[in-house]
Order: structure tokens, then sequence, then C-alpha cells
């Protein structure tokens, strides 16, 4: 099909197309609504030299090494995200396990620094303030165990949003409007192929055409009942 085909249909099926992306919008939307609301709680941490090294000479190659050991922050970084750590962070609140689960804890390093970011996401604004906050303090102790040259210190402590982060009705609109769109522009394209009748296909002939014969040679062709004979040449043979 053309381009001014397509064009046609859409002008002729244009309150299918709407009515499509409607209905697909009001779905939408009330799923939209209809999802329960997610806070996220942030909480930063820095990883600096231990403050038992006491040498000025120690304290500057600690640093430099830490400049160049960007490993060391993401380690720490993935400490905070281990299931001890948030399984020590919840007896410390008394979160059941059904509680519990309903928490999402992700922690990144913040590009070219040793800062730590640490996000818990979950129902609650207030309790996954406390969660963030008590996981930095169960890292805190379990970090400090490891070696004495460097330390995780908190920055910023958690605190609560009542802003929820999801679910984001705008976008879910503008997803819903998008996939009805696309969606009534191929039903009426597709209803309008499928409603065409379907030509009949010139039969295929297996043997060819017979050879036409020229009826101006009428004085050489003889009809015999309904079939049509030439005369032969050939002279009866003579008895011995």
């Amino acid at each position: 099909m053309k381009t001014s085909q397509y064009l046609r249909i859409i002008q002729q099926d244009w309150w299918i197309i709407i009515a499509i992306l409607l209905i697909t919008m009001g779905v939408g939307l009330a799923y939209s609504y209809a999802q329960p609301p997610a806070y996220e709680a942030t909480a930063t941490f820095v990883v600096n030299p231990s403050v038992r090294i006491a040498d000025t000479y120690d304290l500057v190659y600690t640093i430099n090494t830490l400049t160049a050991r960007t490993s060391l922050a993401t380690t720490y970084s993935n400490i905070l995200e281990g299931r001890i750590i948030l399984e020590a962070a919840a007896d410390t609140l008394n979160l059941p396990p059904q509680i519990r689960a309903s928490y999402q804890v992700n922690s990144v390093v913040l590009p070219d620094s040793n800062v730590l970011l640490l996000q818990v996401e979950g129902p609650s604004p207030d309790l996954a303030a406390d969660l963030a906050n008590a996981i930095g303090t169960a890292g805190l102790g379990y970090i400090t165990g490891l070696q004495e040259v460097y330390e995780l210190r908190r920055l910023d402590p958690a605190l609560a949003n009542p802003a929820p982060i999801a679910p984001d009705h705008l976008t879910d609109l503008l997803l819903a409007a998008m996939v009805g769109l696309l969606g009534g522009l191929t039903f009426v394209i597709l209803r309008r192929i499928l409603a065409q009748p379907i030509g009949r296909q010139r039969p295929f002939i297996l043997n060819p055409s017979p050879a036409r014969i020229d009826l101006s040679e009428t004085g050489n062709v003889k009809n015999v009942g309904n079939k049509t004979t030439r005369p032969t040449h050939f002279a009866p043979s003579q008895p011995d």
C-alpha cells in the first residue's frame, strides 16, 4: 500500500484511533494510581584514611594510594549492600521478614570520588530513613574490623522524604498514550487489509494451448461431424 492509502485509512477511521487511544490512556492511568507509592531515603559516606595514622608521610602516602585505588570504595559499597549488613540493621529495628522484603537497598560510588551513596527504597518514608541509617551503622562496625588503614565515615544521615519517587503518573500516562496511538493505527490498517476480498487467481494451465489452425485454407479443410480434419495426399496402394 502507498502512503496516500494509509493516510486515507487514517482519515476515514480516525474515530476508532481516538477511541483506542482514550481507552488505553484510561487503563494506564488507573493502573498507575493503583500502584502503592514508593519512597526513597539517601545516606552518604566517605572513605578516608584512619585516624590511627599519626605520621605525616604515612598519611600522605595513604591518601595517594586511596586516590589510585578506587576499588576500595567499591568494596565498601558492596559491603553496605550485603545480606549480613541488612539483617543486622533490620534486627536492630525489629523488622519482621515480610516487611524487610519490601525494601530495596542500593549503594553506589559517586564518579571520581570516594563518596558512597546508600539508597533505601520502600513503602514508608520514615522506615526507609531509619533502615538506611541502621545499615550505615552496621556497615561502619563491620568495616572497622577489616583493616586499620582506611575507614568509612558517615557524611550525611538519611532523612525521611515525604515525596514519593514512584509511581510517576505523568510518565505512565505518556507511555499509555504512545501504546494506544500505535495500537489504534495498527488496528485500523490491519482491519482494512483483512476486509479486502481476495481476488480470484488465474488458473494454472499444465498443458500448453494447442496450435491454431489457419482457416484461410478452406479448400484443404473438411469438417467431419464436430471434428476438423485435413485431407491426406496418400493414394491407396494398388493391388498386385
